[in-house]
């Protein structure tokens, strides 16, 4: 089995979609087909069943896929190996970020180590929190940066800062509660709410438990998957939401949106570097995880 069929499997099978599949991997859908049906036609098998637009891998393709990633595996440490030898940061890495991260503090970061090894290539993949955690146990991802602290005896949390979320209105709305309010009455706006799996949810969930106030009580107009289509959103006037400052300190400045007062309601949210414990990481990821460590924590020793 040649390895370009082996990739194209590989990230079929991760992103469940031909066509982004080609994308990734610059190369063309008709391509992406052809090298999977030779694979379905050398193993004799079916290695994905279409479903709609949907790509759901067989029990063959579940097999072939675990023992496709530990051929990966075993390649990259060899190369490693070797690189090492020469000290020679290069390579690719593959991280994770959840939505705020991702956006606002990584690009920065990732620009800065690529000035100092620009050999390496960073593969950086959004998530939510959780997807976050769970790629990285899956090994499919070298290591993660997310807000929260991730609950699994596999997974190390290194602690980097903590970030400060608030309430935004746009002006029409927020003139109406110009006094503030009370955590029970965030029920009496419209809301626009992030996913499940955010870390910023989880932070909003916390903050209103400590008041006995149930989430599902404020009533959501729109359920929206990243931060930018929160904001967006918000100033299209659908209703407040919850966000990191990170993200509108501008908007804000400009009088866009406007910040609502929520007496004691107290949101904040730690942001957390993870890997796994029992992976061990090249020499170009780990020196990026101690660049990214450095740039972004309070405290690099933690």
């Amino acid at each position: 089995m040649e390895f370009r069929k082996l990739q194209a499997f590989a990230r079929v099978y991760e992103l469940q979609s031909f066509s982004l599949a080609a994308r990734d991997l610059f190369l063309s859908q008709p391509t992406i087909s052809t090298h999977i049906i030779s694979l379905e036609e050398d193993l004799r098998v079916s290695l994905f069943d279409r479903i709609g637009r949907k790509v759901i891998p067989t029990q063959a393709g579940e097999i072939l896929y675990r023992g496709v990633r530990d051929v990966f595996r075993i390649m990259d440490e060899a190369r490693s190996g070797i690189q090492e030898l020469t000290k020679q940061v290069s390579g690719l890495v593959t991280i994770g970020g959840s939505t705020i991260p991702a956006n606002y503090l990584l690009p920065g970061v990732l620009a800065s180590y690529r000035q100092l090894h620009p050999d390496v290539c960073v593969d950086l993949r959004i998530a939510d929190s959780i997807q976050i955690s769970h790629e990285v146990l899956e090994g499919r991802i070298d290591f993660g940066l997310v807000g929260g602290f991730a609950e699994h005896f596999d997974l190390e949390n290194y602690l980097l800062f903590t970030d400060e979320l608030m309430v935004v209105a746009p002006p029409g709305l927020a003139a109406s509660y110009a006094h503030g309010l009370t955590p029970y009455q965030l029920s009496d706006i419209p809301w626009v709410m992030r996913e499940k799996g955010s870390g910023t949810r989880q932070a909003l969930e916390k903050a209103l438990q400590e008041h006995r106030v149930d989430v599902c009580s404020l009533p959501a107009k729109a359920l929206v998957q990243s931060t930018e289509a929160m904001i967006r959103c918000v100033l299209s006037g659908m209703g407040a939401g919850v966000t990191s400052r990170l993200a509108v300190d501008e908007l804000i400045n400009s009088g866009q949106l406007v910040t609502l007062e929520v007496s004691e309601l107290n949101m904040s949210r730690q942001f957390y570097l993870i890997k796994h414990k029992r992976r061990t990481l090249f020499l170009c990821a780990s020196m990026l995880m101690q660049h990214i460590r450095r740039e972004l924590s309070l405290d690099p020793t933690s």
